[in-house]
Parts: structure tokens; C-alpha cells; sequence
């Protein structure tokens, strides 16, 4: 089977561009021939065994950017594949994994709702979720998909909820053991029983990084590592800026893009993850299962497993500053936090079973008219077991 991808950009520090490429692999070992088209290729030479193809976009705005793209795609495409996969809101998809809450949750004033760039991703979202559409819908949580059932009364038919799941290569709690962490964090230089924070992220403001550097301002003798960015970048410079008006220079490093997220998991004390927003937040299941405890905001996808397994703090909405503050003093309590991290091990061993992305690649093969065929694999039937009937949303 030919398979179009379609992203907007392509790049490693995002998580949506990472599950993009895998699926991309995971799909060639059964035989598919995978294109990924995108505006934007910064992938590296590690991509060379996907075909990556760079649509020429030009547009002054973002929502420009999107639709642009959109059309671009759906040329390139036109009757030249089985299957078209869209990783943004896109036209004419059959398969749409869906990483964005619905646009209409995100303005907070009416006035927003008239601006140009609301009721072009408004549009652009009905393209895969409006009346006529088919496109089959794979959504991270459930969460994500009853929003959208609410939003446009869809039938729970047309969507697929991926389980959450883990590349092995970042499952290993075995480095939190005392003699391997003090090796982890002498090789980062930091010094004895230093609190040492984890921030994880591509978009700083959207994952809340400027909250993190105000709790960092109220703890004089915590260290923060900032990973997936670096002081040069437009957030990150702005973050950077933030953290000197603070006086925080000489306790936050930018790391920017790192592959050793595992060593990272294991020399920190904390996980700091006050996102705005996060439909799923891959990072804080990479915590939990390597022991790591989190402090979440209640809007990341996730949180629910934090809270579930005892494995952190899951700050409630809407977001208070001085929530966090208290949250991370609660973590440095070592009986608390040993609970935590044993805690989110043991969950782990359950949550993290089977790879989400191979759902979804069954779900690609077999996605017809918006429904899945006849003949769903178990894993799918699992899914599906989990759905409510097929009654239609108020």
C-alpha cells in the first residue's frame, strides 16, 4: 500500500514529529511504501530511511501556513496513494492522528472567535471533523476524543484511542539506582544532593516553562535543566531573559536537543510540567516508568496516570502560581518522593504494555469511509471495548 504522511514541519525536538517518523518505519517493515511531505525539514541524516519530500509553502501568517500546506498536500497526493495521513488538521485525509484539542476549547473572549486565524483553523478542523467529512480520527487520550464528540457531535465510531506507549529505549528505571545516579550526575557536574529539575519541551510558554523559573526563584538551591531548546531560540531566548531578570542565570542550563533523555530522567529529582497545554504529554509517562516524580498541571492528557499511581502532584485548574510553588517544596521531602518514583515504576509495568503506534498503524491499514474494516486486530478490539455506544453526542 502507497501512504501519504502529511506534517507542516519536521523537526526531532517535537514529540508529534518523532511518533510521525516511527509510525513512517513502523509502516515500511510491513510493506508500505511511506512518503512524508512536509514545508519544513529539519530532520537530520538519522531519516535517511524515510522518504521525506519538502512542499513549497509561502504565507505571511500561520493559519496561512496551514492552509497553504493543506492544499499543497492534497495535490501532491491526488490519486497517487491508498491512504493519506494527515499530523496536523489537513483536507481530503483519510486518517487524521490527532495531537490538538479542538479549536473551539481555546479562545477565552468572544472576541477571539472573529479573528482570521480562529475561523481558519476552525474551517480547516471541519475539513476531518465536520458532517461530510470520513476521515477516521486516532486521538492520544480519551479526554481528547470526548472533546470532540462534544465539539461536533461525532459518533464514537469514527475514532480510535491509542494506548499510551513507550519506545523501550526510554524505559529504564534501573538507572535511578544510587551508585548509577551519582555516576549520571557527576557526569553533569552537579554537585552532591543539589535538587536538580527537568523540563522537557519544544514550545517553552505552551509548556510553561516561564511558570517553572518563578517556582525556580522561591527555591535558591534548586538547579533546572531545560532540555529541548537553548538560550539562542526565540522561546528559549525569551525564557533565557526571563531567568537574568530573575537572577537565575547561574542556575538554569539549556541543553537544548538531547537523545539521552533516560540519563537525564534518572540524574533529576523532579519532573516540572506546568503545561497550558498538552493534549497528551509523552514526557510525563517517560517519567513516571524511569521513576521520576512530576509535578503536572491537570490539562496535559496524561496527568491522569500521575494521579493514578501516586507517582506526583497534578496541580488543579485553573492554574495557580502559588500551587506549583508548594508543590515542588513537597517534593523535597525524600520519604515522599521515594513513594513517588516506586510508585510510578510499579505503574508503569501496567500502562506501558504494548506500542501505541502500532495501533495505529493497524488502524491506517484498515480505515475505511471513517470506520475501521471488518476485521480489527485484537489490540484494536481491546480499543474499541473501551469506547461508549454508538449514540450520537449532544
Amino acid at each position: 500500500m502507497r501512504v501519504a504522511f502529511g506534517i507542516i514541519r519536521l523537526f526531532r525536538e517535537g514529540g508529534l514529529q518523532r511518533d510521525c517518523v516511527r509510525l513512517a518505519r513502523l509502516m515500511a517493515r510491513r510493506g508500505h511504501d511511506v512518503t512524508i511531505f512536509t514545508s519544513e525539514n529539519r530532520w537530520d541524516a538519522a531519516a535517511d530511511d524515510v522518504a521525506i519530500t519538502v512542499l513549497p509553502v509561502h504565507a505571511r501568517t500561520n493559519h496561512g501556513t496551514d492552509w497553504a500546506f493543506a492544499r499543497q498536500f492534497a495535490a501532491a497526493a491526488a490519486g497517487k496513494f491508498d491512504r493519506t495521513v494527515g499530523f496536523n488538521k489537513l483536507t481530503g485525509l483519510d486518517v487524521l492522528y490527532c495531537a490538538d484539542p479542538p479549536v473551539a476549547e481555546r479562545p477565552r473572549h468572544w472576541w477571539q472567535r472573529v479573528l482570521p486565524r480562529y475561523r481558519a483553523r476552525l474551517r480547516l478542523e471541519g475539513e476531518s471533523f465536520g458532517p461530510d467529512a470520513t476521515t477516521h480520527i486516532i486521538a492520544l487520550t480519551k479526554a481528547a476524543r470526548d472533546a470532540y464528540r462534544r465539539h461536533w457531535g461525532l459518533d464514537a465510531g469514527r475514532f480510535t484511542v491509542m494506548p499510551p506507549g513507550l519506545d523501550d529505549a526510554r524505559r529504564q528505571p534501573e538507572l535511578r539506582e544510587p551508585s548509577r545516579r551519582e555516576a549520571l550526575r557527576a557526569a553533569l557536574g552537579i554537585a552532591g544532593n543539589q535538587p536538580v529539575w527537568l523540563w522537557i519541551g519544544a514550545q517553552p510558554r505552551t509548556k510553561g516553562l516561564d511558570r517553572v523559573l518563578n517556582a525556580l526563584a522561591t527555591r535558591p538551591q534548586a538547579l533546572l535543566l531545560v532540555v529541548g531548546v537553548t538560550e539562542r531560540d526565540g522561546d528559549g531566548a525569551a525564557a533565557a531573559a526571563q531567568a537574568a531578570r530573575l537572577d537565575l542565570a547561574g542556575r538554569v542550563r539549556f541543553l537544548g536537543f538531547r537523545e539521552d533523555i533516560v540519563k537525564l530522567l534518572a540524574a533529576a529529582d523532579a519532573l516540572v510540567h506546568p503545561a497550558r497545554l498538552d493534549v497528551s504529554g509523552q514526557v510525563i509517562l517517560e517519567a513516571l516508568v524511569n521513576g521520576l516524580p512530576s509535578v503536572v498541571t491537570g490539562c496535559c492528557g496524561f496527568s491522569e496516570h500521575v494521579q493514578a499511581a501516586g507517582a506526583g502532584i497534578m496541580l488543579p485548574e485553573p492554574f495557580v502560581q502559588a500551587d506549583l510553588d508548594a508543590a515542588v517544596v513537597w517534593l523535597t521531602d525524600p520519604t515522599l518522593a521515594a513513594a513517588f518514583s516506586k510508585s510510578g515504576i510499579d505503574y508503569g509495568h501496567n500502562i506501558v504494555s504494548r506500542d501505541g503506534l502500532t495501533v495505529a498503524v493497524d488502524v491506517i491499514e484498515q480505515a475505511t469511509g471513517g470506520r475501521l474494516g471488518p476485521a480489527p486486530t485484537a489490540r484494536q478490539a481491546d480499543i474499541r471495548a473501551e469506547m461508549p455506544g454508538r449514540e450520537r453526542a449532544r
